[in-house]
């Protein structure tokens, strides 16, 4: 399992939805990816889509000036 972390800070809305689905698709089943976001709209749109698309909102921070998703790829890393 690896991880890889998505910087979406000053993207405006839909942005970083857009740029996390793009990116998760890179990744291998039971891969994480850490996206960083300060879009308020994100709050609700990334655990939204998670559910949506079948991934994991593995958890959610609160960091200076930013919200960090830990998000784990949908499917079994076995």
């Amino acid at each position: 399992m690896t991880g890889k972390v998505l910087d979406c800070r000053g993207m405006n809305c839909t942005g970083p939805l857009m740029a996390t689905a793009k990116q998760i698709q890179k990744l291998k089943p039971g891969d994480l990816l850490e996206v960083w976001v300060d879009d308020l709209a994100s709050e609700f749109d990334l655990p939204a889509w998670c559910q949506q698309a079948g991934h994991t909102l593995v958890s959610k921070e609160i960091r200076d000036d930013y919200y960090s998703y830990l998000i784990r790829k949908k499917g079994s890393s076995v």
